[in-house]
């Protein structure tokens, strides 16, 4: 359940590092009076003639920087002129990555690297030295450490979002406050600032200037304005970070001022803060005693539960406190949690729900679902479907509310679902007395019984011994399953690449996504896996949600600033466009939400699934305490784009198709069957009926293809628009004009009838009368991913018309 990134990356998450240097818009300036040649001559230290390799480390201080996020890591030196320039959405092109090797492992660190530098680089230039001609410009490299994800040997699209880099830029803005570059000048000619100007910002028009010699020349821009010039022949860069990134340790504290200052920090830094309402001066007031009285006696186990609770209490599926490797404090908590439910009465329960919003959710009933031989709940006469009606006086709603849980939720019916496996679970040797309605009886009865270790009659359904990522044809569609985004990365990206290869060559009709059960991880992980679900001409857009990151400058959470990227599948040729589900449930945390949301916010996918997902929402940050404890918390929020609403956290994905949640869905898993599944298989069949494909949106007409195999683009085309809807009737748009009609489509074979239409005069160039003339043409039709393909009888003129869905 991690939503994480490297370093720097982690908090700004998908705000690539370099796209935020052009938060300032830029651009080369023209509005100065000296000629390039009156420029003053940089003041350079070490010149050996310029660098021919550079050398440096790169590190991180933030818990999130682990071997497991860089299974490939590369150092290279990226350009950075288009950012400066002002066109940030633009990914670098190979042509503008320098590639060098680590000469020392990046893990346990400081990696060490080495990048040979070549005679002319081939990165793109800009001129930047504000003289008022046009110049050739310099080339501009800034250094960056990021996965190779994709696995081949220059970073493509989304992994040039992440990792750790040369220079540091303002979160809320994404000016660039400070970094090293790598400049390259072709000759004598071009210049680069010497500072910043009155208004404080990088790479503006008011920037000082100084003459660069040819060749390379590195470039450190100091946060308070100043530039200084090296040309060593070994040049040093190394990476940054903010100070905030460093992750908190309070280890060599005590537990009474390991506690303060957790608390110091979650009242600065928690996200949540306002939208749960927390007093964290009273949360800290509140704990004291109990703090006090553990510093006191250093119990290091009562700490850790006290910390537990904490967590728990702040009903956040990202904050959590773990013991690690403190085999004490491990030990105290199972004990405690075996006192409060130990025992039981021989039964089980599920909160039933068909629901389709938490409100109604919560009033739906709560029945047995297993008896055990010989029990109290045996004796009772108890047998499945059963309704609990009272717990010691109790509703179910109110025992619901008081039942232990083992980890945070803020979602109400997942928090429910988690509650219902321990409704009836008590501690050893106690007398409950439970109401309770025999099925199809209306009477309720209640039975006093003594809670003991019975067997509760439940027995675990065989489950796959599935590995990180499996892939199976099912039904004629291919199935893909992971556990999270954080393990074995290349791996799932190569078997991700080779299911998709696979169905590329045998046309199956639909993917399912099972992301049931998927704890989360890397965020740039779900941006690139979800990449191969677009293509080039139809892109992913990357800006859906905004992240919310904290500055210590202001000393609060700012919006970051983002860049909306236009991603598509790495290898293009393995793009899958075809209709897509993925089923979800209450155990899909983090990435796996913010993945299954992205997809379907765009229309990509339907989500099928019994509950909603975990609801976790946003960044986290681990602080790392005394005795061995890890007290992780989110640090940043995110929210629907352009919006101030949470757009996961406390509510999770909804889904799209819901499988209610009955005694004889339950049983059906105890059988072995996937009732979730068999929803998907059922959506899946609904979607590519041709007719249902042909009534979901309104098609615009972009291209015409003759007899002969010529292709012809549709200027305008939104003007020519043709809508099927399930009554069997047409509405067209054919340019200036509109046209009523009906259609018979039996399985591909599609014929339409024209009916009236209006007969006013379209501009010179308008193909409308030609569109009407190719419908009435129509013999057959074709999918191609979420393109339609209508084909003419060949002597109306045409071959093929293409359409598209109107956005």
């Amino acid at each position: 359940m991690l939503d994480i990134r490297t370093s720097y990356f982690r908090n700004v998450l998908f705000i690539a590092l370099l796209i935020m240097l052009s938060a300032v818009s830029p651009r080369p300036v023209q509005a100065q009076s000296t000629a390039a040649a009156d420029l003053p001559p940089a003041d350079i230290a070490n010149d050996d003639g310029g660098p021919l390799v550079v050398v440096g480390e790169a590190s991180s201080a933030n818990f999130a920087f682990m071997p497991d996020l860089y299974p490939n890591p590369t150092v290279l030196l990226i350009d950075v002129t288009n950012m400066l320039a002002g066109e940030p959405e633009k990914y670098v092109a190979d042509t503008g990555q320098m590639l060098g090797v680590f000469t020392e492992s990046l893990f346990p660190g400081p990696g060490q690297f080495r990048i040979n530098l070549p005679i002319v680089p081939t990165g793109a230039s800009l001129d930047v030295d504000n003289d008022g001609e046009s110049d050739t410009g310099v080339q501009i490299f800034a250094l960056q450490v990021a996965s190779n994800l994709v696995n081949d040997s220059y970073l493509q699209q989304i992994e040039q979002e992440g990792g750790l880099s040369s220079l540091l830029v303002d979160v809320a803005t994404g000016a660039l406050t400070q970094g090293t570059f790598l400049i390259y000048a072709p000759d004598g000619d071009q210049g680069f600032p010497s500072g910043f100007g009155a208004d404080g910002l990088w790479f503006t028009e008011d920037d000082p200037a100084v003459a660069l010699p040819a060749g390379y020349t590195l470039a450190t821009l100091g946060l308070d304005g100043s530039v200084t010039f090296d040309r060593a022949a070994e040049a040093t860069m190394n990476t940054m970070e903010r100070s905030e990134e460093a992750s908190p340790d309070f280890s060599d504290q005590g537990i009474l001022e390991s506690f303060n200052s957790l608390i110091d920090v979650l009242a600065e830094r928690y996200a949540y803060t306002e939208l749960r309402g927390l007093d964290w001066e009273e949360i800290r007031q509140a704990n004291l005693p109990q703090v006090e009285a553990a510093d006191a006696d250093n119990d290091i186990a009562a700490y850790y539960i006290l910390l537990y609770d904490l967590a728990i209490s702040i009903a956040d599926a990202h904050v959590s406190a773990t013991a690690d490797s403190n085999i004490e404090a491990i030990v105290a908590h199972a004990k405690r949690f075996g006192e409060q439910t130990a025992g039981n009465v021989g039964a089980t329960v599920i909160a039933m729900s068909g629901a389709m919003t938490e409100t109604e959710a919560a009033d739906d009933k709560v029945v047995v679902f297993s008896v055990g031989d010989g029990t109290p709940a045996a004796e009772a006469g108890w047998m499945p479907g059963t309704e609990i009606v009272s717990v010691n006086g109790q509703s179910p709603a109110e025992r619901l509310a008081e039942v232990p849980l083992l980890r945070g939720t803020g979602v109400a019916e997942v928090r429910r679902a988690a509650q219902a496996n321990l409704f009836l679970s008590f501690p050893l040797s106690q007398t409950v007395t439970i109401g309770y309605r025999l099925p199809d009886a209306s009477q309720v009865m209640t039975a006093t019984m003594d809670t003991g270790s019975y067997d509760t009659g439940q027995h675990a359904a065989e489950t796959a011994n599935h590995t990180p990522i499996t892939y199976e044809p099912v039904g004629g569609y291919a199935i893909v399953r992971w556990n999270d985004f954080i393990h074995y990365i290349v791996p799932k990206i190569a078997v991700l690449e080779e299911a998709l290869a696979i169905e590329k060559n045998q046309s199956t009709a639909g993917v399912i996504l099972d992301l049931r059960g998927n704890s989360g991880g890397w965020l740039e992980l779900y941006e690139i896996m979800a990449s191969y679900f677009f293509t080039a001409d139809q892109p992913m857009a990357t800006h859906v949600f905004d992240w919310y990151s904290y500055d210590a400058t202001v000393g609060d959470l700012v919006k970051a600033y983002a860049v909306d990227y236009m991603a598509s599948a790495p290898r293009p040729e393995l793009a899958y466009t075809g209709p897509l589900v993925i089923l979800i449930d209450q155990n899909c945390a983090s990435a796996c939400e913010y993945f299954t949301q992205h997809l379907q916010l765009l229309g990509r996918a339907t989500v099928v699934a019994q509950y909603r997902s975990e609801g976790a929402g946003g960044p986290i940050e681990r602080v790392t305490m005394p005795g061995g404890i890890s007290f992780q918390y989110t640090v940043g929020r995110t929210t629907f784009a352009g919006t101030d609403e949470p757009n996961l956290e406390a509510k999770g994905v909804e889904p799209d198709v819901r499988v209610p949640v009955t005694l004889e869905t339950e049983q059906a898993k105890q059988r072995g069957e996937d009732p979730v599944l068999q929803a998907a298989i059922a959506e899946l069949d609904r979607l590519t009926d041709p007719a249902v494909r042909l009534t979901s949106t309104t098609w615009r007409w972009v291209l015409e293809y003759s007899p002969s195999g010529e292709q012809t683009a549709i200027d305008e085309a939104d003007g020519y628009t043709i809508t099927f809807a399930e009554d069997g009737t047409v509405a067209i748009q054919a340019d200036c004009n509109r046209a009523n009609g009906s259609y018979t489509l039996e399985a591909n074979a599609l014929t339409i009838t024209l009916g009236p239409t209006t007969l006013a005069a379209c501009p010179e160039g308008s193909h409308g009368d030609d569109f009407l003339s190719y419908l009435g043409a129509a013999t057959d039709i074709s999918y191609d991913g979420p393109n339609l393909s209508i084909v003419l009888d060949p002597e109306s003129g045409a071959f093929l018309l293409g359409f598209e869905p109107l956005k």
